[in-house]
């Protein structure tokens, strides 16, 4: 009985995965002239936008950076920063 719906649900997930590739591929072919359309725009755009979240990831982590090594050394000079119990 366990085997049945098991198999009869599996039935109806490959059926709607299906449907669901054969959508995504008639949206992709009707949006396509839409792309070639507007790439002059589009791919600069993109262009910008990821050198532009590249930039800005780099000054955040420079900056992390940064304020890590200044937080260190403030601990060194005054003495806060405990050595490591060994053993």
């Amino acid at each position: 009985m366990t085997a049945f719906f098991a198999s009869t649900a599996a039935v109806f997930l490959l059926l709607l995965a299906g449907l669901s590739l054969g959508a995504t591929a008639v949206a992709f072919v009707a949006c396509m002239p839409l792309f070639v359309l507007f790439s002059p725009v589009l791919v600069p755009a993109g262009i910008t936008a990821t050198v532009l979240a590249s930039v800005l990831m780099a000054g955040g982590t420079s900056g992390v950076t940064a304020f890590t090594m200044f937080y260190w050394i403030f601990k060194q000079i005054t003495g806060k920063d405990h050595p490591p119990i060994l053993g």
